[in-house]
């Protein structure tokens, strides 16, 4: 019997699947405390999924920062946070049909400055 759970092990190739996935999301609107706005040129964000490792990473101007993923049943949306080295906080949340809110929870010479993006995103 053992020869033969050799032998299986041996015929029988065992593959590992892994797989990245990315998230571009794109803004068009922000809200903050003088009220809502049109953006000029869209803000985007990417989000890049490395299920290998179980790891997730938003890409930016200043490079690539790995974030917290938070993820619903398949097809029913995914949440991000990002706590940057100063402590603010940011979060990006996607639905079940790509709609997308990334809030900025910021925090300037001690005075809170949020504001709140609504776009899309798209799965690569």
């Amino acid at each position: 019997m053992k020869i033969m759970s050799v032998i299986l092990m041996v015929l029988l190739p065992s593959v590992a699947f892994s797989e990245t996935v990315t998230i571009a999301c794109g803004y068009k609107s922000y809200a903050n405390s003088d009220g809502i706005h049109k953006l000029n040129k869209t803000f985007e964000l990417i989000f890049i999924i490395d299920s290998s490792n179980g790891k997730a990473y938003i890409v930016g101007n200043n490079g690539t920062e790995e974030v917290h993923v938070i993820k619903k049943s398949v097809g029913e949306g995914i949440a991000f946070i990002e706590i940057t080295d100063t402590g603010n906080v940011m979060t990006t949340a996607v639905d079940a049909k790509n709609n997308s809110v990334h809030s900025r929870n910021t925090m300037i010479a001690n005075e809170l400055i949020p504001s709140q993006y609504y776009g899309d995103c798209i799965y690569k």
